[in-house]
């Protein structure tokens, strides 16, 4: 009983610590999208007097990426900020 009793009580305190570990990670990754979506507010403001051409940007990423991969999302992204002003 004593050892049950012990096993219990360590079953329990992994939970309490998994459900705070948790609650710590979820409010990092809001904090990270919150940051995140302020920076691309700021770029599409800025682009609108300053544009940049996307085919130059996607260079950049394929550069940095060392062109192992298309980064598509990244690209994505690209067409999406550069283009924010164009759908408004």
């Amino acid at each position: 009983p004593i050892l049950l009793s012990k096993v219990a009580d360590d079953i329990d305190k992994m939970g309490k610590t998994t459900h705070a570990q948790t609650d710590m990670l979820l409010g990092a990754i809001d904090d990270l999208a919150a940051n995140l979506f302020a920076t691309q507010a700021i770029l599409c403001v800025m682009l609108r007097d300053h544009p940049v051409d996307p085919k130059a940007v996607k260079a950049w990423i394929n550069t940095q990426t060392g062109n192992t991969t298309d980064a598509p999302k990244a690209q994505a992204i690209v067409d999406m900020l550069v283009g924010f002003d164009k759908k408004n």
